[in-house]
């Protein structure tokens, strides 16, 4: 990819939030918020590419944030971080506009690829246009 993703992680864990953060840092314009409202306010100004929601933010708030997040960040890939790719969580995630599911334990090549593959297929280079919402998929490790 010739530029970076803007990626926004979303996780009320502030363990968990870190470790993506610190993971995406590197390769990645990376942005860590406790709470969706937090996320919404920076996108305002400069929107994501790809937005990390944390199972934990849904469990406290419900999967429909997920559908607010896809209807708010139209043009973000969004992954759930999950405790497994059959999470009930997760699943629900997926069932309201998820695009894939990284599940835990994460790593650092586990969280790379599942973000550079969402941000390779929305089409969000440079010069492209949005690409349609592609059938979810499910990535592991």
């Amino acid at each position: 990819m010739s530029s970076k993703a803007r990626v926004f992680v979303i996780e009320a864990d502030q363990v968990v939030r870190s470790a993506l953060g610190y993971i995406l840092s590197e390769r990645h314009e990376t942005f860590t918020f406790a709470e969706p409202a937090d996320a919404l306010t920076k996108a305002a100004r400069s929107a994501p590419d790809v937005v990390l929601v944390g199972s934990s933010l849904i469990a406290d708030d419900g999967a429909e944030t997920v559908a607010m997040l896809a209807r708010k960040l139209n043009r973000a890939g969004i992954v759930v971080v999950a405790d497994s790719v059959k999470a009930p969580l997760a699943l629900a995630g997926l069932r309201q506009g998820a695009e894939a599911i990284i599940a835990k334990p994460i790593t650092f090549d586990g969280v790379t690829h599942a973000v550079e593959s969402v941000y390779a297929r929305r089409g969000t280079e440079p010069g492209l246009a949005k690409s349609p919402r592609l059938v979810p998929t499910e990535i592991s490790r």
